[in-house]
């Protein structure tokens, strides 16, 4: 009798464990399927080869963290919410100083910074976006992108 219900507690915790691993094993999938871009607005300073600091400009890094390639094919601003939808501040044709083609395909686990002149943002920016082509938006915000707002705004 003892051996019996030692072994219907076996069996159950074997059943419990092994929903869960399902459970797990299938939220791990569909994570791996999402596009997951991370994007930093920053502050550059441009240095010529001469060793002379250069005007101040704005850059905006794209990393593409996701399990597969990204075509990331519109950055800039966000003005009134969703940049899909609402008015923003693109930025159409950025400086890339690696030379590469815009929009650019990211490889799995690969960046791009995308160059700017600050005097061409307005005021009223929120947040750095960043749009695939098939898309999906990604935001980001940081230290310099408000050191950047309070600028404009005086």
């Amino acid at each position: 009798m003892i051996t019996a219900f030692i072994k219907d507690i076996f069996t159950i915790g074997c059943a419990v464990l092994g929903a869960l691993l399902g459970v797990i094993n299938t939220c791990s999938g569909l994570n791996q399927r999402r596009v997951k871009l991370k994007v930093i607005p920053k502050i550059a300073h441009p240095v010529a080869h001469t060793g002379e600091i250069g005007q101040k400009m704005g850059c905006i890094q794209v990393t593409n963290l996701s399990a597969f390639p990204v075509t990331v094919s519109d950055v800039g601003f966000t003005i009134h919410g969703d940049p899909r939808k609402k008015k923003r501040a693109a930025i159409p044709q950025p400086i890339i100083t690696d030379g590469g083609l815009w929009p650019r395909r990211l490889e799995a686990r690969s960046s791009v910074t995308l160059y700017f002149h600050w005097d061409q943002q307005k005021r009223e920016i929120k947040k750095a976006y960043a749009v695939t082509d098939c898309g999906q938006v990604s935001y980001g915000n940081s230290p310099a992108l408000r050191s950047m707002r309070s600028q404009l705004s005086s």
